[in-house]
């Protein structure tokens, strides 16, 4: 029921900054190039955000979202995993900062993967903070943000 919400939140947070548009307004090579990277894609919707084309999609149950430009670069893939999913050296980092786990939640959590890199978002609520956290796969701390609320999903 959490996942549900959740992607709810998504899909309307998506909605409020991205023009949804069906396939055949997304340009050849972006969809040329979603094609191959992602074959096996299932249940694809797209949104125009900016300049750049948003495929949200699932792959078996996993959910992503991919951005392209609109050559058909590839920019990047969200991927939603549970926090039993983070590497060990994601989880150790996160531990370090905000304490044992029974001290924290995590709302959401996300990979993030482009060309140079990969990083793992996550909100977290410690009593009545609420952060938006970026790690990356070594451990380090990237960004730390307070955030006013974060909506629990």
């Amino acid at each position: 029921m959490k996942k549900i919400c959740f992607l709810l939140a998504v899909i309307s947070a998506l909605q409020l900054s991205a023009q949804r548009v069906t396939i055949d307004n997304i340009p050849d090579e972006v969809s040329i190039a979603f094609k191959a990277k992602f074959s096996i894609a299932e249940k694809t919707s797209w949104a125009i955000d900016e300049d750049n084309y948003k495929a949200d999609f699932k792959v078996s149950k996993a959910i992503f979202t991919a951005t392209f430009d609109k050559g058909g670069k590839w920019l990047m893939t969200e991927k939603f995993i549970k926090s039993s999913d983070l590497p060990k050296s994601v989880r150790e980092a996160v531990t370090k900062e905000f304490g044992q786990l029974s001290g924290y939640t995590y709302l959401d959590v996300e990979k993030v993967e482009t060309e140079k890199r990969v990083v793992y978002e996550m909100d977290i609520k410690k009593g009545e903070g609420n952060y938006k956290v970026v790690v990356s796969e070594k451990g380090e701390i990237l960004t730390k943000e307070a955030k006013e609320e974060i909506k629990e999903g």
